[in-house]
């Protein structure tokens, strides 16, 4: 018989999760406040406003601890599931925040406050179109953010420590588009690297021997394929996305759609990397006399911005469209509405590359089988399914294997 985890069961992730923090305002509450912050949120995400579901951030902070400014209430009002209801429809996911602090023995809600449209940028995956400033980022209190029926992931500012979804507490997994030691970490790796030596791209060759981290042209280019399975998902109709950087059987697809001379996301994705280190040079000067020299580079980092998330935009609309997005190394478009005619035989399996479990193909629609069975006759390409239901799945092929990986964009 299976069993569900519930609120009170993330008390101990947290905890264990909890780094401590400069500012003793924004320590954890005691096991009973924070069971019923937890309970309050948990009951609210299965409520509805007409029939508008509760989607916000609560932050337990007092208002005397958050630097920037807020909306105070004249009169603060308990924290319940009916407030949460009522609120939510006038607060912005990820920007606009409610505060709530314990006053004697109850919460309540004292207002709320708002990050900076960096902040926004970034948390969607989004290249930021603005230096990141030490104001951009939330503050080091217990924030929960309700996402949907049931499920509340619990953060420490910007940095998440434990969800809880379908019933079951979820612990955030190192970033798998970016690590070596697994099949999509690798196959990323390999894709820019090879993008690097291009003679097409000049200018990349001093990134030849880049080392992994926020700015690394990896990290951009990861970045921008996640930031686009993220707006699929916010547009809640589902879609996937095959990124096949070599030669494949053109019997193995149909497609419905082709573009012409597109030139790809990773010319913007290179663009974008060079004027925002070019960016962090001039901001390292600091020398009255090159202040022009910095807007001047601030307003080409807002245009290369706004150009690479256009291109992120018109792909993820694309996979509205029934059949997948395919996209070449470049991230350029080979066409859309792809279908994948040939499907694997009945009893096929795939297997979960994080539990090892294996599962029949065909347990899942149409959208997953035809990915799953052009990945396991290109074992060079790999696949992105978002399902309807907000689910995220990786799929990818090695030796005859046919792996999946679950949620990442957790």
């Amino acid at each position: 018989m299976a069993e569900y985890a519930f609120p009170k069961d993330l008390l101990d992730g947290t905890k264990a999760r909890w780094q401590d923090v400069s500012d003793s305002r924004f320590e954890l509450p005691e096991d009973q406040i924070l069971r019923r912050l937890l309970e309050t949120c948990y009951h609210a995400s299965f409520r509805t406003s007409e029939q508008r579901l509760v989607d916000c951030v609560v932050a337990y902070a007092p208002i005397d601890a958050i630097p920037k400014e807020s909306l105070q209430l004249t009169d603060p009002v308990v924290l319940t599931d009916t407030e949460l209801v009522r609120l939510s429809p006038v607060t912005q996911h990820r920007q606009t925040v409610i505060g709530c602090y314990q006053v004697d023995k109850w919460l309540c809600i004292w207002g709320f406050f708002e990050h900076g449209h960096a902040w926004v940028q970034y948390s969607a995956g989004d290249p930021p179109a603005v230096p990141m400033q030490p104001d951009d980022y939330p503050p080091d209190c217990l924030m929960i953010t309700i996402e949907g029926p049931g499920a509340l992931t619990v953060s420490q500012g910007g940095v998440g420590l434990v969800r809880l979804q379908d019933g079951q507490v979820i612990f955030p997994q190192e970033n798998l588009f970016q690590t070596a030691e697994n099949l999509l970490g690798k196959f990323f790796i390999q894709v820019v690297s090879g993008l690097v030596s291009l003679d097409q791209y000049p200018n990349l060759v001093k990134y030849a021997d880049e080392s992994d981290g926020e700015f690394s042209l990896l990290n951009i280019y990861t970045t921008s394929i996640l930031a686009i399975l993220e707006r699929i998902r916010l547009r809640r109709h589902g879609g996937s996305v095959v990124i096949a950087p070599v030669q494949f059987n053109e019997q193995l697809t149909h497609i419905t759609y082709t573009v012409s001379e597109h030139a790809g996301l990773f010319g913007e994705i290179v663009a974008y990397k060079i004027v925002n280190d070019g960016l962090r040079e001039v901001h390292s000067n600091s020398d009255i006399s090159a202040e022009l020299e910095r807007n001047q580079a601030e307003l080409a980092l807002r245009r290369a911005s706004q150009q690479l998330i256009r291109g992120i935009s018109q792909i993820s609309l694309l996979a509205a469209v029934d059949g997948a997005v395919l996209l070449d190394d470049h991230l350029r478009i080979q066409g859309f509405g792809v279908r994948f005619p040939v499907l694997l035989p009945p009893g096929s399996k795939v297997k979960d590359a994080l539990s090892g479990r294996e599962y029949l193909c065909d347990q899942w629609g149409l959208r997953h089988q035809s990915v799953f069975s052009f990945c396991h006759k290109c074992e060079g390409a790999i696949g992105l399914i978002v399902s309807q239901d907000g689910d995220v799945k990786a799929v990818k092929a090695d030796h005859g294997q046919l792996y999946f990986w679950d949620e990442i964009l957790n």
